[in-house]
């Protein structure tokens, strides 16, 4: 396919290239006949301008690089979309990239992409190689902004691998939502609660999760994690991801309510749980970290923690245009809110009343 070139559009017009850049610039004196022949030949030519060219000549490529794990994941897609939206109501175009965690040259080669583009700055949910693509970018002075997550490393991780200091960064406290979610299965009647948090080695979110999970359910005299062991600092023996054998232990233990810390493994043990019959909300109710729609519309509806990803989308972009400008931002920590649905029931056999 052949574009059309300013050149092009300059010849069939019958003017100069500089003169057409004006038309497209809305810059210096041109007759008002002139313009209108201009536009009448970029409409026949389907004429683009070139920003490829624009860049070329203008320190600011009006493109901001967004890295996200995985795209597949419809958490990240959806917080993709919603960055790009308000990229473009600002008037940037966002290059959007995905990695696989933990894959050192998958990674490399994606911040070369974006750094090919001559980007303008970069927002990232750091994981595992988050220090190396810090580094990669920061080097040349771009603005960065982490979204979602801190930076991923714990304890003495960071002192070798770096810690982002200075980087600012907008994830949510699982506290609120968690300290809701606990309550409200309490009222329902449930006793034996675990927590699924999601790969603890993937980042520090999932890790929070659980530690704050086990910190709540230790301070409510009437519940309690039967998977945990007597060491509430030990590793929790029912696993950081979802597996369907975990249900069969669930039932061994009495545990009638279980919180999902990655949507990915709520959506797997919803898959298991029809496919063994075992009744959501009745005989297992759940609660899972990410609002994605299509926990609304099962049935039932599945009970979520929201991280707020409209605020987060928002406020990231606006984060990183405040850097871009040489303005002071300060990492941002929103609350998460519990969202009852109808996979929050009594417990089997409980008598009491529900709210």
């Amino acid at each position: 396919m052949a574009y059309a070139t300013i050149r092009d559009v300059a010849e069939q017009a019958g003017v100069s290239v500089s003169t057409v850049s004006r038309a497209l610039n809305d810059s210096g004196r041109i007759s008002a006949r002139t313009r209108e022949r201009i536009n009448q030949v970029i409409e026949d030519l389907h004429y683009v301008p070139d920003s490829r060219a624009r860049s070329m000549h203008s320190p600011n490529s009006r493109t901001i690089g967004l890295l996200i794990p995985d795209i597949r994941n419809s958490y990240f897609a959806d917080l993709a979309y919603l960055i790009q939206g308000e990229l473009l109501a600002h008037g940037f175009q966002t290059l959007i990239c995905t990695s696989t965690q933990g894959d050192s040259l998958e990674n490399k080669i994606q911040v070369r992409n974006l750094l090919g583009q001559h980007i303008d700055g970069a927002i990232i949910v750091p994981g595992p190689r988050s220090p190396q693509t810090l580094d990669e970018l920061t080097r040349r002075g771009l603005p960065v902004v982490y979204v979602d997550r801190t930076n991923g490393y714990r304890g003495q991780d960071r002192e070798s691998h770096g810690n982002g200091e200075g980087v600012p960064s907008i994830d949510s406290d699982p506290l609120p939502g968690l300290r809701q979610a606990l309550n409200d299965l309490a009222r329902h009647g449930h006793r034996r609660i675990v927590m699924v948090p999601g790969p603890l080695d993937e980042s520090d979110t999932f890790r929070e999760r659980q530690e704050v999970f086990t910190d709540l359910v230790s301070g409510m005299d009437t519940l309690n994690d039967p998977t945990q062991g007597d060491d509430p600092t030990e590793a929790p023996t029912g696993g950081d991801t979802f597996r369907p054998e975990m249900l069969d232990q669930w039932k061994d233990l009495g545990v009638s309510a279980a919180i999902f810390g990655r949507s990915q493994d709520a959506i797997q043990a919803i898959e298991v749980c029809q496919a063994r019959g075992i009744r959501i909300g009745r005989d297992l109710s759940m609660v899972t970290f990410d609002d994605l729609p299509v926990f609304r519309i099962l049935t039932p509806a599945v009970a979520t923690i929201s991280q707020q990803i409209h605020t987060m989308g928002t406020c990231c972009v606006r984060m990183l245009l405040d850097l871009m400008s040489d303005s002071q931002t300060d990492s941002v920590r929103l609350k998460t809110r519990y969202l009852h649905r109808a996979s929050v029931g009594c417990p089997p056999g409980h008598t009491g009343q529900g709210p």
